[in-house]
């Protein structure tokens, strides 16, 4: 049993849309319960074991986890569309998600919801996402988020 301290940054998006880095601890874990989570997609690609340790601690907490993989170069596995539509998904509860660090593929995402959904301009979304990535070399995720806001017609 992990018993780290509570170490996991959850940020808010907008209802009851959390997100934020990999859950790695059982603090983790409790403090997603104690927002009521009722679901977890796990957006990594490259952390195989990882998930299924993450999916078994979730259901032991009675906590549903769907990995949907999405790397770095999105436009490859399609899963953005399917991620953005389960996170909008509300009869299922709060939901968490997250690749990694939470700063990547997971801003890539939260910059779409607020352009989709807040109705933010895409180059302030996109550069409110910039600021905080981690990777900056990671160019089939900038690649892609102006792909997908050109193609519903959201540059404005």
């Amino acid at each position: 049993m992990d018993h780290r301290g509570d170490t996991l940054d959850i940020h808010h998006l907008d209802g009851q849309i959390y997100y934020g880095a990999a859950p790695q601890s059982d603090a983790d874990f409790a403090k997603l319960r104690r927002l009521g989570v009722q679901r977890i997609i796990d957006a990594r690609t490259f952390k195989v074991f990882a998930s299924r340790k993450e999916q078994r601690r979730a259901a032991k907490l009675g906590i549903a986890y769907r990995r949907i993989p999405m790397g770095f170069f999105p436009i490859r596995t399609g899963n953005v569309p399917t991620i953005l539509a389960q996170l909008t998904n509300g009869c299922a509860g709060p939901v968490y998600f997250h690749c990694n660090l939470g700063l990547d593929r997971v801003g890539l995402l939260v910059a779409l919801y607020r352009i989709e959904h807040f109705g933010w301009e895409p180059h302030l979304a996109f550069t409110t996402w910039k600021a905080q990535q981690f990777n900056t070399n990671l160019e089939g995720l900038d690649r892609y988020f102006w792909q997908h806001v050109s193609a519903r017609n959201c540059l404005r």
